[in-house]
């Protein structure tokens, strides 16, 4: 992104990448115009994923959980967070850096997929893009990478306290969870339900409908755990049920691109530290 581009975010979220429309638009696969694409933060072929489903759908917006703070902070600092990363994995073992939990700090340090993904689509296809938060918590967040996330102590600690497996394991297991909350099997984390996040969850859907009164084809790109509907009602897909969104999970979005038979149920179609 050159400066001219990071001017059009100091607005707020009402700045995008407003570039035009794309010309093609192919045949809709559901009946809404909405789509929540819900991702598992990190993921290593999510770049890839979403980019593939964006080509088949084409949608004339498209919206991020980030907000347009959270991109110019870490485009300012993310060459010092990732030198700061290299040195704390030399102070570790050498398998460390293959480590799961290191893998998804690496990942934080990194400029989001979601977001690059929607950039860089958008720039290609005249598709303008709507960064959705605030940046009220990447404020009191990102400022503590450098003293307390990309540290060797904490690096140890996670390698030590973690999970053991790949990124791309971890990954499928969040889609996993993601599949069993999505059928009521799952309870949300008591942090999902607190106050910031109720109130950021309120914004983005808000900006979601003034964007969906416009009658254009949206897909909102967004982690898992605030799209799917939830038992207790919380989540965005509860928030803007009367836009009749649908949730695709993008490990399955392929699965609705070659046309495999999914599994409706009226909402859905199947086939740590992160701070936004």
């Amino acid at each position: 992104m050159n400066e001219r581009d990071l001017n059009t975010l100091k607005g707020g979220w009402e700045g995008s990448l407003r570039i035009g429309r794309g010309d093609r638009v192919p045949p809709a696969l559901p009946s809404t115009n909405l789509i929540l694409l819900a991702t598992v933060h990190g993921d290593p072929a999510g770049y890839d994923r979403a980019w593939r489903f964006l080509e088949h759908w084409r949608p004339e917006v498209i919206t991020v959980e980030i907000s347009p703070f959270s991109v110019r902070y870490r485009r300012r600092e993310q060459g010092s967070w990732r030198r700061r990363l290299q040195k704390a994995l030399q102070a570790l073992p050498p398998e460390a850096a293959a480590n799961a939990a290191v893998a998804r700090v690496a990942a934080q340090a990194a400029l989001p997929f979601e977001y690059r993904v929607a950039r860089d689509w958008g720039r290609a296809h005249q598709v303008p893009v709507k960064l959705l938060d605030t940046g009220e918590m990447a404020r009191r967040h990102l400022p503590r990478y450098k003293e307390e996330l990309l540290t060797p102590e904490n690096l140890r600690h996670l390698c030590e306290q973690g999970a053991s497996g790949t990124l791309e394991e971890f990954v499928a297991h969040e889609f996993r969870r993601a599949r069993r909350a999505r059928k009521g099997k799952l309870r949300r984390l008591p942090g999902l339900n607190g106050a910031d996040q109720g109130k950021r969850e309120r914004l983005w859907a808000s900006r979601l409908e003034r964007l969906a009164a416009a009658n254009q084809k949206i897909v909102h790109l967004g982690g898992w755990e605030h799209l799917v509907p939830w038992p207790d009602g919380g989540g965005l897909f509860h928030l803007l049920s009367d836009l009749k969104p649908l949730v695709i999970l993008l490990e399955e979005a392929e699965q609705i691109k070659l046309g495999i038979k999914t599994e409706t149920k009226g909402y859905a179609m199947t086939g740590g530290l992160e701070r936004r």
